[in-house]
């Protein structure tokens, strides 16, 4: 797939988050903000790595890291031996997994992680230690087994792992250390949860839309009651005039639930798509507002020869003496040396691409967002015509993952626009919400 990067910036947890009484605050962990930084510095490599870019020894350290390295440790990896990529461990290759964990051995005035990374087939530990500097977490070291990046200390040393932990060709953690890394992940999400005050929702939850209105659970931010209709099990829904999404204050018709799930999930809304502009798609994630949400969406965009169809996961956040929020996202044009199809100019391709765009409002479509621990990421699934070598049938596309330690908002979805939409009509039909923990 192609991926698309419209920010190379992760948010990094630095704000404070409502505590209860007149005017008071609690501040996030300090172990909460540590993982925070190493999940996004893993976040922005992947992201880079598609472009060539890296964390990695002999080379240039972008300036998207400053926000999560010390100065001394760019330098250090910048003047480091050329092809070594620390994150991954190894001189060659990207990280194709990974899980955190709080190290046993920690030592005074730094917090030490360690990642269980898998790169070539192979798992390595590679240990962390971040410190607060000027009021925010920085990582001051990078080590593993025989290789360091950064500041070297007695303390931290003597926390550095043992050994290289080698689980085999394509073997990821043994079932002890899976137990020990997902029981870490899991109660830091609860705990960042009920710093963040966020409510329960018991689940499994469904809404197939019967009758003819809205659940009292569900709100419609931005209502404009001209534009929808519950009829039959299907919320009919319209947008016209372009620009609107989640990312856009004042978007009509954001169709929100009152509490948000804890733990892990799979949120799924299906439906069917009108596209009618070439400048449409739907939305479903935790939204707070456009300042702050984690969404998958599937849309279709009109550039060159003709529409194209793409599945997105975007990831906005506000972060504590920015200004405005930061957003990182993954984009995969499913038509473009994608999954699909090779491009969507060619003659024969563009005529496969139509009948696939004018499928979705026969055969319908879902779009899920699933969270596991601190990680997100969308998953759609088409109902695909035969053509060519393919017999047809249920075709699924992922995107990768984006990290996020924060509460995000309350489950929501919609139909969206794009400005070039002009003075288009979009429609869509939604026949069901669900939301279910993922099966174990």
């Amino acid at each position: 797939m192609n991926s698309l990067i419209r920010a190379l910036a992760v948010a990094v947890l630095l704000a404070t988050v409502s505590a209860v009484g007149a005017g008071a605050q609690n501040q996030v962990s300090d172990e909460i903000a540590a993982r925070s930084v190493i999940l996004s510095l893993f976040t922005i490599s992947s992201m880079m790595e598609q472009q060539g870019a890296g964390l990695k020894g002999g080379g240039p350290v972008m300036t998207s890291f400053r926000a999560f390295l010390a100065p001394e440790l760019i330098e250090a990896i910048a003047s480091g031996e050329a092809g070594f990529r620390p994150l991954a461990g190894t001189r060659e290759g990207s990280v194709d997994d990974y899980e955190l964990r709080k190290a046993e051995k920690q030592s005074a005035g730094e917090i030490i992680f360690e990642a269980a990374v898998e790169s070539q087939g192979k798992v390595r530990l590679i240990s962390f230690s971040v410190v607060q500097s000027k009021g925010r977490p920085l990582i001051t070291r990078i080590w593993g087994d025989g290789w360091s990046f950064g500041r070297v200390g007695a303390d931290a040393a003597q926390a550095a792992p043992g050994g290289t932990m080698q689980a085999g060709l394509k073997q990821p953690p043994d079932k002890e250390q899976q137990q020990a890394l997902a029981a870490a992940d899991e109660g830091a999400t609860a705990a960042s949860a009920s710093l963040a005050g966020a409510a329960g929702l018991s689940l499994p939850f469904q809404d197939a839309f019967d009758g003819t209105a809205l659940g009292p659970q569900w709100t419609v931010v931005g209502e404009a009651p001209d534009k929808f209709v519950v009829e039959g099990g299907v919320i009919y829904t319209i947008a016209t005039g372009g620009d609107d999404s989640f990312r856009k204050e004042g978007s009509e018709n954001i169709f929100r639930l009152g509490a948000a799930p804890e733990g892990d999930f799979d949120m799924t809304l299906t439906g069917r798509l009108e596209a009618k502009t070439g400048r449409e798609g739907v939305w479903v994630g935790l939204y707070e507002d456009a300042t702050s949400f984690v969404a998958g969406t599937l849309h279709v965009y009109t550039s060159g020869c003709g529409p194209y169809l793409s599945l997105r996961i975007v990831n906005r956040q506000p972060v504590t003496n920015a200004e405005k929020s930061l957003t990182s996202e993954f984009d995969d044009n499913l038509f473009d040396k994608g999954p699909i199809l090779s491009d969507y100019c060619s003659g024969g391709n563009r005529k496969i691409g139509d009948t696939i765009l004018s499928g979705i409002n026969q055969r319908g479509f879902s779009v899920t967002l699933s969270r596991r621990g601190f990680r997100y990421f969308a998953t759609a699934e088409l109902d695909l015509p035969e053509f060519g070598d393919y017999p047809g049938g249920k075709f699924t596309a992922t995107t990768r993952n984006v990290a996020r330690t924060t509460a995000a908002g309350a489950p929501a979805f919609m139909l969206g626009q794009l400005q070039k939409a002009g003075e288009g009509e979009s429609v869509a039909q939604f026949d069901g919400f669900s939301i279910s923990a993922p099966p174990r």
